[in-house]
């Protein structure tokens, strides 16, 4: 019965929030627009990926600091017990490390939606101006 209650509570609850949102249109957004939002895309995915980068790099480093520092101790004194205190900031270091990978993926996907939008001529001018010239070329 209890099990029943709460499937239902469930099924309730995600039919709920399923029929409730509304899906917003979206703008119909200059090319500027575009360029400028992926461009701050870019620049905050950089931030973020050398910060789990640096952060990941300095809690290995101090997670291996910890561990030398306690096998140290374990030599030099009489104690010969494996401590593995810092092993786990070390693991978790890694981690954060490797989440910093899709930051820099991200990063580039958003370059190259920026680059497409300045291909586009989504800066500068606006696109209706015509240049016309006369060039002379010498070769010698």
């Amino acid at each position: 019965m209890k099990t029943r209650l709460i499937i239902l509570i469930f099924c309730i609850g995600f039919f709920n929030n399923a029929l409730g949102q509304v899906l917003t249109e979206e703008k119909d957004q200059s090319p500027q627009e575009r360029y400028d939002f992926h461009i701050s895309k870019k620049k905050a995915n950089n931030t973020a990926a050398w910060l789990t980068l640096s952060g990941g790099i300095a809690m290995i480093v101090g997670g291996i600091g910890i561990n030398v520092a306690e096998d140290l101790d374990n030599i030099f004194g009489d104690d010969n017990t494996n401590n593995t205190k810092g092993l786990w900031l070390s693991y978790l270091g890694g981690a954060t490390t490797l989440s910093s990978i899709p930051l820099f993926i991200a990063k580039g996907k958003h370059k190259e939606k920026a680059k497409i939008q300045l291909e586009n001529r989504a800066v500068g001018f606006d696109n209706k101006l015509n240049y016309t010239g006369v060039s002379i070329v010498f070769s010698f």
